[in-house]
């Protein structure tokens, strides 16, 4: 009897540890998101401020709000170290894909005659400031759209793009960087081999999700334009792409 009572006991002790119930707050946006975890300020009628379980905090107007409830959480101990504890400071990451002409550079009358590419970055750099909300992002890449003329070679591009970064948070895996850049870049023309550089400048957003504590997958869509003047060649061209890349980066965190 007294080792049969012993066991219950360790095994209740055991189950304890392994599992633990919490309520959290979680807030439901008219947008679809759904954000969890503890509201630290709310403001009657107007808005919250809520922290999620990584340290983020969130600020919602009450009108961006649908509903907002408390749900019990099983939280098991093995998971405590998991990707959300602790909140990303950045990534460095590598994006290949396809970039497309648009405007003159398509052209096959009197522009560019630039078809479908490929570009790749090397690197995709984004740091956050405090608030996760603001940062800095950068990439570094090299690009080649083909042309329709047996004779020439591909149009060849690349540079370095700096600027400023603005997260929009889905949730506490997913995340959205809008990143405007300008930087150079150093093009080669497909006529004469002349390369020249030029000030170039980049919008476009970066889809990033968690997969685990130190890997994320990135989505990118950016615009790019640069206006290369060719002084031995006698021209200039204005050359802009569209591109769309995927790939994965390495996730920093506090």
């Amino acid at each position: 009897m007294r080792r049969i009572i012993i066991s219950l006991l360790l095994l209740v002790i055991a189950s304890v540890a392994y599992t633990q119930i919490n309520y959290q707050d979680v807030v439901y946006l008219k947008n679809g998101s759904i954000i969890r975890g503890f509201i630290i300020e709310q403001v009657p009628n107007e808005s919250i401020n809520i922290e999620t379980s990584g340290g983020n905090i969130f600020v919602y107007q009450m009108e961006e709000i649908e509903k907002l409830t408390k749900e019990k959480e099983a939280v098991k101990k093995s998971e405590i170290l998991n990707i959300e504890q602790t909140p990303t400071r950045g990534y460095i990451g590598l994006t290949i894909g396809p970039s497309v002409p648009v405007g003159n550079f398509s052209d096959q009358v009197s522009g560019g005659l630039a078809s479908t590419g490929i570009q790749l970055t090397l690197i995709n750099f984004a740091h956050l400031f405090k608030g996760n909300t603001f940062g800095i992002a950068a990439t570094w890449f090299g690009a080649a759209n083909f042309i329709n003329l047996g004779f020439a070679d591909p149009w060849a591009y690349g540079g370095l793009m700096i600027g400023p970064l603005i997260r929009h948070t889905i949730s506490e895996r997913l995340g959205l960087d809008v990143r405007p850049m300008i930087g150079y870049a150093d093009t080669t023309d497909p006529f004469f081999s002349e390369t020249v550089s030029s000030v170039a400048f980049q919008l476009g957003t970066i889809a990033h999700y968690n997969v685990g504590k130190k890997i994320a997958l990135l989505l990118s869509v950016d615009y790019f334009h640069t206006n290369p003047e060719f002084i031995d060649s006698g021209f200039e061209q204005k050359i802009g792409t569209i591109s769309f890349a995927f790939g994965a980066a390495y996730v920093f965190r506090r």
